[in-house]
């Protein structure tokens, strides 16, 4: 496993979320690791745990799948390490309107490292998103990926997402419906709920009428629903993106409440 090579590392900022209700009906989602910096102390970032709220709403308990991180801080994909999260924690920080939950990590780190079960991830960082000049110089059409677990579907034997690729529907800087989301036109299905969405492309890519000769990695956003036929009831292979911008600042609304600041 060449862990120095980007898509890899992206592989490992998403995780299997499981959400079990009064009924003991299950359902499941995708979760990802984003790394939020503290105001006034930009040396500090607090990992979250990032899903959607429909994800986990009703839910009694909640569980999250990582994998064990070896002595040499590389992944053990044979050991996995369950994290179990209560009821109060699953919707403490979470937006209906929006349909995202975010739940802090930094404890459930700190007790597995207490217990010598250390895990393994990597954490999506705020320089990934890209600025609004940048947002809007992107063309119409990009193509995109996006990783996660479609219908619970993934490498059990080696715990790993599935990466599903398609292109933008609708432009990243246009508000959708008027709000802080774009479509994609990609295979997104049940499951695929909480899966960041990316542009990664690595050699080349267009930038205007001019060629860049280079990679290029920004993290645009996490998929909110499959949309279906009115009719059939059928998907449709459309998905709707919650932009980043509107998860970003979700999230410092959350950094910004007394029990995150330093002293």
């Amino acid at each position: 496993m060449n862990l120095t090579d980007t898509s890899t590392q992206l592989l490992f900022t998403t995780v299997p979320v499981w959400a079990e209700r009064a009924d003991k009906t299950v359902s499941t989602g995708t979760g990802f690791i984003f790394n939020a910096a503290i105001s006034g102390s930009p040396a500090h970032a607090i990992p979250f745990l990032v899903t959607n709220h429909h994800v986990v709403k009703d839910a009694v308990r909640g569980l999250a799948e990582f994998n064990e991180r070896m002595p040499d801080g590389s992944p053990n994909v044979e050991k996995r390490v369950r994290v179990e999260i209560d009821q109060v924690s699953l919707t403490a920080f979470s937006d209906a309107q929006l349909d995202i939950a975010v739940i802090p990590l930094g404890p459930v780190v700190n007790q597995l490292e207490s217990i010598f079960r250390p895990v393994f991830f990597r954490a999506i960082d705020p320089s990934l998103l890209p600025a609004k000049e940048a947002l809007n110089k992107l063309a119409a059409i990009e193509n995109v990926v996006f990783i996660g677990y479609p219908s619970g579907l993934r490498d059990q034997k080696n715990n790993m997402p599935l990466v599903r690729r398609g292109i933008t529907s609708t432009p990243v800087w246009n508000d959708f419906e008027g709000e802080a989301v774009f479509l994609i036109d990609a295979g997104v299905f049940p499951g695929s709920s909480g899966s960041p969405v990316f542009i990664f492309d690595q050699g080349s890519y267009a930038s205007g009428s001019d060629v860049v000769i280079g990679s290029r990695l920004l993290f645009l956003g996490m998929i909110k629903e499959s949309m279906i036929a009115d009719k059939t009831g059928q998907f449709i292979g459309i998905g709707r993106v919650l932009r980043s911008d509107a998860i970003d600042r979700f999230i410092n609304s959350v950094t910004a409440q007394p029990q995150f600041q330093r002293t």
